[in-house]
């Protein structure tokens, strides 16, 4: 099972292929990584494309509206980057700020669009989704890469883990269903894991986010 690492901290080894480069989580605790979308921290796309490959992946906010996304695309090329995600990501916005935020545009649709455009430029693509219909917006999109959230989870007890990693699993294994060519990861942590063991999942990887605080 292929283990990406998503992180906010540099490296010293460009060559760790299996790292997703996100600064804005440089200084969060995991539990604080999910809102690292709706309290923006840094010029996130601007400190990406100005720090040399970390690994393969770099982790875009696609609703950054400065800048030329050829442009941008050109510069994470030549500094070595392969791979390109949508985080920090819309996906765990719902209700009235969904709404709200949609007008930046910032909505998962806008984002897959992103990575589908990123993909015709000749990068490979992971697209994080929360739902089913967001899992199918992604492959409607021409994104066959997929990645799992669990969204905000509130688990107390081992039968609240069960039913998450339930739903999570018949999400999963709908997705496989409708697309047998898709590849499926799950989203996890240490801290996640001591709750909702999410590597448990029948799944074909796992991001795995890195805490760097």
């Amino acid at each position: 099972m292929t283990t990406l690492t998503l992180t906010g901290a540099q490296s010293d080894n460009s060559t760790e292929a299996n790292r997703i480069y996100c600064p804005t989580l440089n200084g969060l605790t995991v539990a604080q990584a999910d809102l690292a979308f709706v309290m923006p921290r840094l010029d996130h796309n601007r400190a990406v494309r100005e720090t040399p490959r970390q690994g393969d992946w770099a982790a875009l906010l696609a609703s950054d509206p400065f800048g030329s996304e050829v442009a941008m695309f050109s510069q994470l090329y030549a500094l070595g980057y392969r791979g390109i995600t949508n985080w920090p990501s819309s996906i765990l916005l719902d209700g009235a700020l969904r709404q709200s935020m949609s007008t930046i545009p910032a909505s998962p649709e806008f984002e897959y669009a992103f990575l589908a455009r990123a993909q015709q430029a000749g990068f490979r693509t992971l697209a994080f989704f929360i739902s089913l219909a967001q899992g199918r917006g992604a492959l409607k999109a021409g994104l066959k890469h997929l990645v799992l959230h669990p969204g905000l989870l509130e688990v107390e007890t081992r039968e609240s883990s069960a039913l998450v990693l339930g739903s999570l699993q018949r999400i999963i294994d709908t997705i496989r269903t409708e697309a047998p060519d898709a590849t499926i990861y799950a989203y996890t942590s240490d801290w996640h894991e001591r709750s909702v063991p999410l590597s448990t999942l029948e799944v074909d990887g796992l991001v795995r986010c890195e805490a760097t605080a």
